[in-house]
């Protein structure tokens, strides 16, 4: 590994703030904590968690710990190291932490190394030097683990599982520096131990306060070789204490001082340990009168990062809900917009009686005449038979003429002409509403048909609500773990499974996080992979990563003089983890054709993307389309649908052309025989069941492909392609539109579109 020299820049200070007491007096502690004679311990809390903007105060503590444990003599040796690091981290500016633990042993080593050039006694110090050396490089990377018990105590609200050991160790050495301090019958190391323990044994696990036991416990016990017992003391003290923690800070107390008075009565030579039950005693005491608030602070760093509030289930089932909702709403926003094509215009509303022609007649021909109260009033019964008989003539006719009036009723009408005019006329408008009732008729069958559509789309709401998905709560729990061993603290977290076993994780992040850190996080708390999809308003989704993926080609050729290509194909994954391709062939060519096909694209794309079924986003688009009144509206439609994470497949035909797939030993070959849609109120698509597999290639194509070259439709020669080797879909896809350009003798005598998917395994 190569490091670059820098040029050495002025050291920076500033004046001392009350945040720095904390960390100036654990540098005094762990300078003074000693093990076999030796100081290691000052040098690598220095190099690891004092901020040396302050080092005018850092040093002179980690001095005066080294001098109250040592004397005078050993001062030398220390300084000279700090000053080596502090010259060395200047000039080499690498933030790995592994270096820097290198740098900080190396540093000792020299300091120690000059001060032996002074006094070399033999190799014991050189041995004593360089076991040192290796002690404060290991020191430092457990300083630099549990940076929680120094400096700004808020910087983090949880300790992951690894950094509980490291803290241990480190609340050890600095519970070490107390060492030599006693009030009367008590030792303050061995107080402050016991108080260390339970607070450990009150939030935590029996399996982490054992293990904080032993290493509070070893390390204490350092500077005095015979009282190597001390590490089992505390730790059957402290898993005694936890197993009480259920009678919250007294339970503890007890248990750990029942654990302590068994394990002294059992231990020999209790002289020379420097532990009593005095200090468990006292350290109990200390810790059941600790105010409550205290013991929540410390609690934060026990307790989850992220406090997850318990939520009922109606309130999770509310927010699942809504989200599915707006997803159907902007389905429907697509519907709505397929009915804009829809004239304004409406005939005038009549009465559907034949008194409406009486009416609506003597309003436009008898108003202001002299003769209508004779005809309307004392006449009003042959007035009344004589207009039906007029009638009569009109549907027998077609039409009333002056020679068809009988000579009656002109002798008695003094504006025969006229009325023969509007009679007609009002006639007409009434047979042009009889047929608006007759397309009525059609049109509600047609809506009802919506209605029962729509139907379909909540049932399959329904279904996914009452078993299609179920919350992960204890997955929740392990995914905020995994993602606060990589320093992420999530804001949000909620994990679904649903019923085709895939898993749906939405998370609120902070900017920071890299998704493929996420990803290896959530992977670890489920247990198989996940892929980052999208963020919406803040929530990252992450799915479960599926087990196949489609290499895909589309390619598209305008009919000949035309610049729009009347075919619309897409292909799509939903995100979870069901892929789309569909090919919608509107009738005829160019910009009308290309509106019929993109307006039906867009509505199947839209519902399939909010999660509802094939069928359903079909039957809706037919009846959609049969409600277009003012413009016959029709599309064929070839639709395949896969799960991604089974290779399982249909394919529905609506009046579309072939669609071949070659599974690597024979070609089949599915066409349709259903009417498109937009034609009858009810469609009938044709549908395969499919089980793919890895390396099955499917061609899906309009009839510009199919037919090209031919009066009818023949595939033989796409057969012939399908089955060479390609590298990738592109190529097929050319050579295919190649191939039916150049039999069509060079023109394009129908817009041609071909899809080309080969699956391949993940």
């Amino acid at each position: 590994m190569k490091y670059i020299k820098t040029p050495v820049s002025r050291l920076s200070l500033r004046l001392p703030r009350l945040t720095d007491i904390l960390p100036v007096l654990m540098l005094l502690l762990a300078s003074r904590a000693e093990t076999l004679g030796m100081l290691p311990f000052g040098i690598a809390f220095f190099a690891a968690i004092t901020d040396k903007t302050i080092l005018y105060l850092t040093m002179p503590a980690a001095c005066i710990g080294i001098m109250s444990a040592a004397g005078t003599t050993a001062l030398p040796k220390y300084v000279l190291a700090m000053l080596i690091f502090m010259i060395a981290s200047r000039l080499y500016r690498k933030e790995n932490v592994f270096f820097r633990a290198t740098l900080c042993g190396a540093a000792l080593a020299l300091g120690g190394g000059i001060m032996l050039l002074t006094g070399y006694n033999g190799l014991y110090d050189l041995f004593m030097l360089i076991t040192e050396s290796l002690i404060a490089a290991l020191m430092y990377l457990v300083f630099k683990k549990s940076k929680n018990v120094s400096g700004d105590f808020t910087s983090r609200s949880r300790m992951a599982p690894e950094e509980y050991i490291s803290a241990a160790v480190a609340a050890g050495v600095i519970l070490s520096g107390f060492s030599g301090l006693v009030a009367g019958p008590i030792s303050v190391t061995g107080m402050l131990s016991v108080y260390t323990l339970l607070l450990t044994a009150l939030n935590s696990t029996v399996a982490i306060a054992g293990s904080t036991g032993l290493c509070i416990g070893f390390i204490t016990s350092m500077s005095s070789p015979a009282a190597l017992v001390m590490p089992g003391i505390f730790g059957i003290s402290s898993v005694f204490a936890c197993f009480l923690n259920g009678y919250k800070k007294y339970g503890c107390a007890l248990g750990f001082i029942s654990g302590a008075a068994v394990s002294l009565i059992y231990a020999q030579n209790l002289s020379v340990l420097p532990f009593r039950i005095s200090d468990a005693i006292s350290g109990a005491a200390l810790f059941v009168l600790t105010p409550r608030v205290i013991h929540e602070y410390f609690r934060s760093f026990f307790c989850s990062s992220v406090q997850i509030e318990s939520v009922s289930p109606q309130a999770r089932m509310r927010n699942y809900l809504a989200m599915r909702l707006n997803r159907a709403s902007e389905a429907f926003a697509s519907l709505y917009e397929s009915f804009t094509a829809v004239s304004d215009g409406r005939l005038k509303k009549y009465t559907d009686d034949i008194g409406m022609i009486l009416d609506e007649t003597c309003d436009r021909v008898c108003t202001g005449c002299k003769m209508r109260g004779k005809c309307w009033q004392t006449d009003f019964r042959r007035t009344y038979k004589n207009i039906l008989e007029l009638i009569g003539m009109i549907e027998s006719e077609g039409i009333l003429t002056r020679a068809g009036v009988p000579e009656h009723f002109c002798e008695r009408c003094i504006r025969t002409d006229e009325f023969i005019n509007e009679i007609n006329h009002v006639y007409e408008l009434y047979k042009r509403d009889v047929l608006r009732r007759s397309d009525a008729v059609v049109t509600r069958s047609l809506i009802s048909s919506q209605y029962k559509e729509l139907g379909g789309l909540f049932s399959d709401m329904a279904k996914d609500i009452d078993m299609g998905f179920m919350f992960l709560e204890d997955e929740e729990e392990k995914i905020v773990t995994e993602l606060d061993k990589l320093g992420i603290t999530p804001y949000e977290v909620s994990a679904v499974e649903n019923n085709d076993s895939s898993c749906e994780v939405y998370l609120r992040l902070p900017p920071a996080a890299k998704h493929t850190a996420v990803e290896g996080a959530i992977a670890a708390a489920l247990g198989h992979n996940v892929s980052y999809d999208k963020t919406e308003n803040g929530l990252s989704l992450y799915v479960s990563r599926p087990g196949y993926v489609f290499d895909s080609a589309v390619l598209q050729l305008p009919q000949a003089g035309s610049k729009v290509n009347g075919d619309s194909v897409t292909v799509f994954s939903d995100g979870r983890g069901r892929f789309y391709a569909i090919a919608a062939d509107g009738m005829g060519s160019g910009s009308e054709a290309q509106y019929e096909s993109a307006s039906a694209l867009r509505l199947l794309t839209c519902f399939l993307k909010a999660g509802f079924g094939v069928r359903t986003a079909l039957g809706i688009l037919n009846s959609s389309m049969c409600l277009n009144m003012d413009n016959e509206s029709y599309s064929t439609v070839d639709l395949l649908s896969v799960d991604l994470y089974t290779g399982k497949a249909e394919l529905y035909k609506i009046g579309s052309a072939e669609t071949l797939i070659y599974n690597g030993t024979e070609t089949k070959t599915f066409a349709s025989v259903s009417a498109p849609a937009g034609i009858i109120e009810s469609i009938r698509p044709d549908r395969k069941v499919l089980e793919l597999k890895e390396g099955d290639v499917i061609l899906m194509m309009t009839d510009g492909i199919t037919e090209a070259g031919y009066a009818r439709s023949k595939t033989d020669w796409i057969r012939s392609i399908i089955i060479k080797p390609h590298e990738d879909m592109s190529q097929l896809a050319k050579e295919v539109m190649d191939t039916a350009l150049r039999k069509s003798r060079s023109i394009a005598k129908d817009d041609m579109s071909v899809i080309a998917l080969r699956l391949m395994a993940l």
